[in-house]
Order: structure tokens, then sequence, then C-alpha cells
């Protein structure tokens, strides 16, 4: 009996590797919103750490210089996790749309499968229909014979 051959298994492999492709890059994607969030937090640390400083500060002598190199770091942190914050914005749009492209890309794969699928489950019924047409006629023939035969 021959061997099931998918005609479309080469496309199928091309659809496959696409996938894994479209899954590197939303991993990527998903490490660059990582990456920035924690960026982010690391900001505000950094804010409520100098926030923390300059109130033990507030309670001695007060120094108007070391006031106003708190409040330009502030304003620096503060710019910071404004661009910061735009950037995520960014990459989780950008880790969006690699989503859809790998569920597209699924999609897609999962058509040949259920297609080569289909077609095996098809060539298995003829192989079946094949091999009990065979045996019929052995069974037929033999049945022939002995009636053939006297006994």
């Amino acid at each position: 009996m021959k061997k099931f051959k998918f005609r479309l298994e080469p496309l199928l492999k091309i659809k496959a590797h696409i996938e894994r492709e479209k899954q590197k890059h939303l991993a990527l994607a998903a490490q660059q919103v990582v990456a920035q969030e924690t960026y982010l937090h690391e900001l505000n640390r950094d804010r409520q750490a100098a926030q923390n400083e300059q109130r033990g500060y507030l309670s001695g002598t007060l120094r108007p210089n070391l006031l106003l190199n708190y409040s330009r770091y502030f304003l620096k942190l503060k710019k910071n996790e404004l661009t910061g914050s735009e950037i995520l914005k960014v990459y989780r749009i950008e880790r969006e749309k690699k989503r859809q492209d790998l569920l597209e890309a699924t999609k897609q794969k999962k058509i040949y499968e259920k297609l080569k699928e289909h077609k095996k489950d098809n060539y298995q019924k003829e192989m079946d229909t094949i091999i009990r047409k065979e045996q019929d006629d052995i069974a037929s023939k033999i049945f022939h014979r002995k009636k053939k035969l006297p006994l």
C-alpha cells in the first residue's frame, strides 16, 4: 500500500516557519515592553528615593542650591518619565501589531493543517475501500474454488 503524501507539505512547512518567526518577533516586542515598564518603575523608585532624601534635608537648615538641584533633578525625572511613557505606548502598539501578525500566521498554518488532515482522511477512506474490495475479491475466489472442489 502506498504511503500518504501531502502535495502542499512544502507550503505547510513554510507557513510553520513564518509562524515561528512571528513568535520570535512578538517575543522581542514583549521584551521591549517589559524593559520599558521596568525602566519607568525604576524612574519612579528613584523619584521616591530622592523625595525621601530631600525630606531629610528639609528638617535641617535650608540650602537654596540644594533645593534647586533637587528641583532640576525632579524635572529631569519627570521629562524622562513622560518620554518613557510615550515610548511605552509605541512599544505596546507594536506588540499588539506583532500579536495580530502572529494570529494571522497561525490561522494560515491551521488552514493548511486542516487541509492536510482532510486529505489524509480521504486517502485513508480510499485505501480502506480498496483493501475491502481486494479482500472481497479474495474471499469470492476462495469461495468459488471451494465450490468447484468436491469434499
